[in-house]
């Protein structure tokens, strides 16, 4: 295998490519340790203690550290170490170590995302924002449907409570302060019927 190409990515680390493809990320003082240089050949006992021992350590305690920093799902973690440098093989198996202590749990993250962010929201946009987050669609449904039977909220219930929260209890608004309260609940996914629904007290009632 040669080394086509050794490209900074910081001060201290670059990315090396092997035989035309990025292969790794290694720091600077690695490069010189293993005699890893551009247009040379790179010795098979050398890209296995990589692979198998620095890379896959190095993986873990990045992503474990990764975790600790905030809440991710899945794909989150896999696509963060990828964009690291990580080698594919390599960020899967991170990946699965975290998941074999719990430490990364789909079904737990969509259950806290709806019981936080997600509560201002409408369950589509919920739906759409965790499939975004790289959580499978059948999941997400599943769960969707577990929280809606536990709860007895329904959506034009949910549009009530954040019109309350964003404007106060029921007054009459003016046009413009209207548009944008129901341009705030359309962000969040609710239809019009919901959202008119919501809004209908702040529009008849009167002074």
């Amino acid at each position: 295998m040669i080394v086509t190409e050794i490209k900074p990515v910081t001060r201290k680390r670059s990315r090396v490519s092997v035989e035309g493809q990025p292969a790794f990320v290694l720091y600077n003082g690695e490069l010189s340790r293993y005699r890893i240089r551009e247009g040379e050949e790179l010795p098979q006992s050398v890209w296995r203690e990589l692979m198998e021992e620095v890379l896959v350590k190095r993986s873990r305690k990045r992503a474990l550290n990764l975790l600790l920093k905030s809440d991710r799902t899945r794909s989150q973690l896999l696509q963060k170490l990828l964009t690291d440098g990580y080698p594919p093989e390599i960020a899967e198996q991170a990946v699965a170590y975290a998941e074999s202590f719990g430490y990364i749990d789909d079904s737990r993250y969509a259950r806290r995302y709806l019981d936080g962010p997600g509560e201002r929201k409408s369950r589509t946009a919920a739906r759409v924002d965790l499939i975004r987050k790289g959580i499978s669609s059948d999941l997400v449904d599943r769960i969707l449907q577990e929280t809606e039977a536990e709860s007895e909220e329904t959506e034009r219930e949910k549009a009530v409570s954040l019109a309350r929260k964003r404007v106060g209890e029921p007054h009459r608004l003016d046009d413009k302060e209207y548009r944008r309260t129901y341009a705030y609940l359309a962000r969040r996914g609710f239809s019009s019927s919901d959202i008119c629904f919501a809004l209908d007290e702040y529009k008849t009632k009167e002074f």
